[in-house]
């Protein structure tokens, strides 16, 4: 948001509710805006990771065809050439294994599900805080400040904070 039609914006409103939406911004930015920003990045991350390995899987597919192609074609032609053909392909199949093995270590699909469910989650509580709903429409201050906080690493966790009313 540029900042200086914000500012515009809220010399359009009451005082104390311009007030209190530049305070919640300045605490926003600083509790719950750096954790969006790294699951943001994060899922990113991952997204572009498993787009990769699609592409590998991909190419590779088409490279084992085409030698396979290559290999039944050479047979009667070339046979000489199958052994070499037959060698590239056990390359490309090893290459293969090597790429699925690396993406089911550490699945970049649900890394980048979950990072994304996660930035998601604290994109909901930034706008709930901001504008006042459940549950922070029930406390006032630093218990309000509090429960944010507390939300937001829960969710950073992976955790799901229920949309009822926390304060106690």
């Amino acid at each position: 948001i540029d900042q200086k039609k914000f500012n515009e914006f809220l010399d359009t409103l009451e005082p104390e509710i311009a007030e209190g939406l530049r305070t919640d911004l300045v605490y926003l930015d600083h509790e719950l805006l750096r954790m969006f920003i790294k699951r943001d990045h994060e899922a990113a991350f991952h997204q572009n990771r498993y787009r990769l390995f699609q592409i590998y899987y991909i190419v590779l597919a088409a490279l084992a065809t085409l030698f396979g192609s290559m290999m039944g074609l050479a047979i009667n032609s070339n046979p000489g050439l199958v052994a070499w053909l037959a060698f590239g392909e056990t390359l490309i199949a090893l290459l293969t294994t090597y790429v699925a093995t690396l993406g089911s270590r550490q699945p970049p699909l649900q890394r980048w599900i979950e990072s994304r469910r996660r930035a998601e989650f604290l994109r909901r509580e930034y706008f709930r805080y901001l504008v006042n709903l459940p549950p922070y429409d029930q406390v006032r201050g630093y218990t309000r400040e509090m429960l944010l906080s507390r939300r937001a690493a829960d969710i950073n966790r992976g955790g799901n904070p229920s949309n009822t009313s926390e304060a106690k």
